[in-house]
């Protein structure tokens, strides 16, 4: 199978254009185009593989499907198609997708899983399903529910962490009891080592939580050989009751048939062929290219940005600032970083939505594809990512409760060191460290206080910021290794001390 680095090579090669008129963004003869395909094309033998494994699951038979593909190629769409077949069946899903910037957020998509299941039970039925809030470590992925529990002692640290895993099994399993569950972890080649270690727990104890299913989805082209999802892959192929699945490209007449699904009818002849030739069936090509009309469109990032181009000048300038957010931004965050005022921002980003470039949830926008996200942030000068990344520090650090989720920390850490903002930088990496600890997010916090010892030198009288010598900082940072079981980073560490 060609590597998704051919397939772009393919599209440069290409010389065939799409069909349509500058102006309308479609075919000449008037015909509406759906920026997504109404006919979800193919992927018959896909649906039927997912229908099956819920129905094993329902007779309480564990299953986990392990879903590869490359970048655009179609896994969240089948996760959407497969997602309303269950809820015509009664099952419920629990949707959670780790987003690109995700590494270091300690357990992250479990935070929105344990969202949605609140959404269905109630915060108190949560409480329930998980066993009680006496012990209460289920609360440190949902602090917007309830308090959550201090950090444990450097003793108890394995013994919060068992009791975090239980109490997630716990809640799934109990819950399946009422309707059969789909657990969906989406883009997990994005996910941070806490996220790993409990979803190998899940996955291992699958038997104990009854009738419930694992889809676990993770794009393949990016799977390089060190990568850390490699490692989980392998261990979880080892389980009898994993099913390794891969989304192969559309056929030829598969693409024929989203190409009519976005014409809304036949499209001109030779279209569908050009269109097949030019993507080798990749989805979201094949959408981008069915609707370009312009001959320069050489690669993906072309292709995004030549459809971005028919959008209103407001609209691409807060598409451009919302791509420096990385997931999902929120309605007030993206108004206070753009300058668009909060009662007019919903008309400058509704062409986007309607264009679907943009999804909205929950008062939140997010880019459809993340590689319609990497295309508009690649096209920013360097000069204005920073200046976008500093608007985001400053608009969080004014307001965190501008964040749709998660550490306000983290979030200022990444904004901040991307805008060279060394000093911020390590006050938020600090601060983030300490906000892991308490999610009992160990590889996220030494990854925290690695960032804080890469900084020290950087930032003169850095103890003075963060109220800690180096000499503290290092030994916090073997504790956390120490306890990890990663005791060549430990004595590495050790060593730096002395």
């Amino acid at each position: 199978m060609a590597s998704a680095l051919q397939r772009v090579s393919a599209l440069r090669r290409a010389s065939a254009e799409c069909a349509g008129s500058p102006d309308s963004g479609g075919p000449a003869d008037g015909r509406p185009v759906h920026p997504v395909s109404p006919v979800f094309a193919g992927r018959a033998a896909e649906l039927a593989c997912l229908a099956s494994a819920l129905t094993a699951v329902r007779s309480r038979e564990p299953v986990t499907i392990l879903l590869g593909g490359e970048a655009g190629i179609g896994k969240s769409r089948l996760v959407s198609e497969f997602g309303a077949m269950c809820a015509g069946l009664g099952a419920v899903v629990l949707r959670g997708a780790c987003p690109a910037d995700s590494a270091g957020e300690p357990f992250a998509p479990f935070p929105a899983v344990l969202a949605r299941l609140a959404a269905e039970v109630g915060t108190d039925g949560l409480a329930r399903l998980a066993g009680g809030r006496s012990e209460g470590e289920l609360w440190r992925l949902l602090p917007e529910l309830g308090p959550a529990p201090a950090p444990p002692g450097e003793r108890y640290r394995a013994a919060a962490r068992a009791r975090l895993f239980g109490q997630v099994l716990a809640a799934l399993g109990h819950m399946s009891e009422r309707a059969p569950v789909v657990l969906a972890i989406e883009d997990a080649h994005w996910a941070g080592r806490s996220a790993r270690d409990l979803l190998w727990s899940l996955v291992r104890n699958q038997q104990r939580m009854g009738r419930v299913m694992v889809l676990i989805t993770f794009r393949s082209d990016e799977l390089h050989r060190m990568h850390p999802l490699r490692l989980l892959l392998a261990q979880l192929g080892c389980i009898r009751w994993v099913r390794r699945a891969s989304l192969p490209p559309l056929s030829r007449d598969e693409t024929a048939e989203q190409v009519a699904g976005i014409l809304a009818g036949e499209p001109e002849p030779g279209l569908a062929e050009s269109v097949y030739a030019r993507s080798a069936g990749i989805p979201l090509l094949v959408e981008e290219l069915a609707r370009c009309d312009q001959p320069g469109c050489q690669s993906v990032h072309d292709l995004v940005l030549a459809g971005a181009r028919r959008l209103p000048p407001d609209t691409q300038g807060v598409l451009r600032a919302a791509s420096a957010g990385g997931g999902w931004v929120g309605h007030a965050l993206l108004a206070r970083v753009t300058g668009v005022t909060d009662d007019r921002l919903p008309a400058v980003i509704r062409p986007a939505i309607s264009a679907k470039v943009v999804v909205t949830s929950a008062g939140a926008y997010a880019f459809r594809h993340d590689l319609i996200r990497e295309a508009f942030y690649d096209d920013l000068l360097p000069g204005e990512q920073c200046r976008l990344h500093a608007r985001f520090a400053e608009a969080i650090g004014s307001d965190p409760a501008l964040l749709r989720g998660g550490s306000a920390a983290r979030q200022l850490f990444r904004h901040w060191y991307r805008a060279h903002d060394v000093t911020a930088a390590l006050q938020a990496a600090w601060q983030a460290a300490a906000d892991a600890e308490r999610a009992l997010g160990h590889a996220e916090q030494l990854a925290m206080l690695s960032r804080v010892l890469e900084l020290w030198d950087r930032v003169p009288g850095a103890a003075r910021f963060i109220g800690a010598d180096h000499r503290a900082v290092v030994e916090r940072a073997i504790g956390v290794a120490q306890c990890m079981g990663e005791h060549g980073r430990a004595a590495a560490l050790a060593a730096e001390r002395q």
